[in-house]
C-alpha cells in the first residue's frame, strides 16, 4: 500500500513537473508571438493603429506618424484636429457609431498634417474579441491613396479628353477585335455612315454594311492582323448621296507583352478632295489646251503675217524700187518714191520684229537652238553682254517643251531688260538624260525687300512650268542680282487621273 501511495506520489510530481514545462513553453511562445507581431507592426509599410473598447487611441505606428505626422503620443487626442474639416463631420459620426455597435470601420478621408499637407487616407478598422466574445478594443490599417488618387485623377482626366477628342474628330474612330466586333467607335462615325445610326457595341460590319462592303472590311482588318504593321486603304462606303471614298489607316493594338489584342482605323472622307482633284486635273487640261491653241494662233497669225502682208509688202518695195530706177521718172516723183520705199522698209521691220515677239519663224524653221539665239541677239541689241551656254543635245527636247523652254526663257529676258537695271546676264540650257535644266541670272538690282515676286510675268512661267511637270526655282539677293532656274522632265508627265481604289 505504501508503496503504491509512493508511486502515486511521483508520478503527481512528475506530471506537475511536465504541465510545468509545457506551460513555460506555451508562456514563451506566446511572448515570441507577441514580440513578432509587435515587429512587425512597427516596420509594417501601412499605418497600424489600435485603440481601447471607448475608441480612444492607445497605439500607433511609425508609418502612421509617417503619413499623418502625428507622434504616437500625439494621436490618442489628436488624430480628429487632423482631419480635413470637410470630412471632419462625417468621420467622427461614423468613428463613434462603429465604437457604440461594435462593428468595423472603413472610410476614405483627407488629412492635413501639421506642416499643411493634404494626404488622403483609407482606414479600415475592426473591433478585437476576447476569449469571451467581448469586444476588448479596436485594431486598424491607414493605409495612404494620395499618389494613387492623383495617378487616377491623371487617367480620368486623360480618358475624358481622349474621349472628347475622339468625339469631335472629323474623322471616324473605331476598335474591333479579332471577331470583327466593334469595341468603339465615336459620333462621327455614324454621321458618316447614316447606316450606323442607332450604333451598338458588339456588333460587326455585318450588322450594319451590304455584305460586299462588309466583307471588304473584315479583309483589310485581317491584313493588319497578319501584318502586325499600320496599314492605308481606300474604301467606297454607300452614302444617302450616293458613293463615298475613306481613306483608312488601320493599325494593331497591342497589350503590354506586344501582342495584337485589336485592331484600331480612323477613317476620312475624301469624296469632295476627290472631286477636286477631279476639277483640278480637268481645270489644267483646259488650260493647256488653251495655251495649246494661243500658240497654234500666234503660229497662225505668224504665217498669215510672213505669207501674206510681208510678201505683199516686199513686192510692193520691189516694184517701187523698179520705178525708181526708170529714167524717165521726175525728179520730184523720185524723191516721193525714195520716203515710200523708206517707209515701207521701216513698216517691214517693225513687221518682222511683232512676229518675233509673237512666235519667231526660227523656232518652227530652224528649231530650238536657233530660236534661243535670236532671243539672245535682240537682248544684245538692247546693250546688254549675253553670255550663253547651251550644253547636251536639244534635239532630244520633245517638241512640246520647245515652247514652254522658249516662252519662259522670253519672259525671263524680258524681266531682266525691263526691271534689273543690269548690264549683263548669263542663260545656261542643260540637257541631262531625263530632264533639261534653264538657268537665267543677271546681276542687277535684285528684289529689295518686301518686294514682290509673284507678278504676272513670274506667274505665267511657274504654270507653264507646273503644267510641264517641272519644277521652279528663284533665288534674289538686293544689290547683287537674281537667278531663276527652271528644271523639265523630258518625258510628258501622266495626266493625273482619280486614284483607283486600293484593297478595300
Amino acid at each position: 500500500m505504501t508503496n503504491v501511495l509512493a508511486g502515486l506520489v511521483i508520478l503527481g510530481l512528475a506530471a506537475g513537473g511536465w504541465l510545468a514545462v509545457v506551460n513555460w513553453r506555451l508562456r514563451q511562445q506566446l511572448h515570441d508571438s507577441q514580440r513578432a507581431f509587435r515587429t512587425l507592426v512597427a516596420n509594417a509599410p501601412v499605418g497600424v493603429v489600435q485603440a481601447d473598447v471607448a475608441g480612444r487611441y492607445i497605439y500607433a505606428n511609425e508609418a502612421w506618424s509617417r503619413i499623418s505626422g502625428l507622434s504616437p503620443e500625439e494621436t490618442g487626442e489628436g488624430w480628429a484636429s487632423i482631419v480635413h474639416p470637410d470630412d471632419r463631420p462625417e468621420t467622427t459620426a461614423r468613428w463613434g457609431e462603429a465604437v457604440r455597435k461594435q462593428q468595423p470601420y472603413t472610410n476614405e478621408l483627407r488629412l492635413v498634417r501639421p506642416d499643411g499637407v493634404e494626404r488622403t487616407i483609407v482606414a479600415a478598422v475592426h473591433p478585437m474579441k476576447g476569449s469571451d466574445g467581448e469586444t476588448s478594443g479596436f485594431i486598424g490599417m491607414v493605409l495612404d491613396v494620395t499618389e494613387l488618387r492623383e495617378v487616377r485623377r491623371q487617367v480620368l482626366d486623360q480618358t475624358a479628353l481622349l474621349k472628347d477628342l475622339i468625339d469631335h474628330s472629323s474623322a471616324a474612330i473605331y476598335v474591333k477585335d479579332a471577331q470583327g466586333r466593334y469595341l468603339l467607335a465615336n459620333n462621327r462615325h455614324s454621321e458618316l455612315w447614316p447606316a450606323m445610326r442607332g450604333f451598338q457595341l458588339g456588333t460587326t460590319p455585318f450588322d450594319w454594311f451590304p455584305e460586299e462592303v462588309a466583307r471588304s472590311f473584315v479583309e483589310s482588318d485581317k491584313a493588319v492582323w497578319e501584318s502586325g504593321e499600320t496599314l492605308t486603304f481606300e474604301e467606297s462606303i454607300p452614302h444617302d448621296d450616293g458613293q463615298r471614298t475613306f481613306v483608312s489607316v488601320k493599325f494593331p493594338i497591342r497589350d503590354a507583352a506586344g501582342t495584337t489584342i485589336a485592331v484600331g482605323g480612323i477613317s476620312t472622307d475624301i469624296s469632295e478632295m476627290q472631286q477636286a482633284r477631279r476639277d483640278l486635273a480637268d481645270r489644267e487640261h483646259l488650260l493647256r489646251s488653251l495655251i495649246e491653241l494661243q500658240e497654234n494662233e500666234r503660229q497662225l497669225i505668224c504665217h498669215e503675217f510672213h505669207d501674206g502682208l510681208i510678201q505683199y509688202v516686199v513686192g510692193s518695195t520691189m516694184l517701187l524700187e523698179r520705178l525708181r530706177a526708170d529714167p524717165a521718172l521726175p525728179e520730184a516723183c523720185q524723191t516721193t518714191l525714195d520716203s515710200v520705199i523708206d517707209c515701207l522698209g521701216k513698216g517691214l521691220e517693225d513687221a518682222r520684229r511683232v512676229i518675233r515677239g509673237i512666235r519667231p519663224a526660227s523656232l518652227d524653221d530652224l528649231g530650238l537652238r536657233a530660236a534661243i539665239e535670236d532671243l539672245a541677239g535682240e537682248v544684245r541689241a538692247d546693250g546688254l553682254d549675253v553670255q550663253m551656254t547651251i550644253d547636251g543635245p536639244l534635239e532630244q527636247v520633245d517638241d512640246e517643251l520647245h515652247t514652254t523652254i522658249y516662252r519662259v526663257i522670253q519672259e525671263l529676258f524680258h524681266n531682266v531688260v525691263k526691271h534689273s537695271g543690269t548690264e549683263r546676264l548669263n542663260l545656261a540650257v542643260t540637257v541631262e538624260p531625263k530632264a533639261v535644266e534653264v538657268s537665267v541670272q543677271d546681276f542687277g538690282k535684285g528684289f529689295v525687300a518686301g518686294q514682290p515676286t509673284n507678278g504676272f510675268g513670274l506667274a505665267g512661267i511657274r504654270e507653264r512650268v507646273r503644267l510641264a511637270g517641272g519644277s521652279y526655282d528663284l533665288h534674289t539677293t538686293p544689290g547683287e542680282g537674281t537667278r531663276v532656274a527652271i528644271r523639265l522632265p523630258l518625258a510628258s508627265p501622266q495626266a493625273s487621273g482619280p486614284p483607283g481604289n486600293g484593297p478595300p
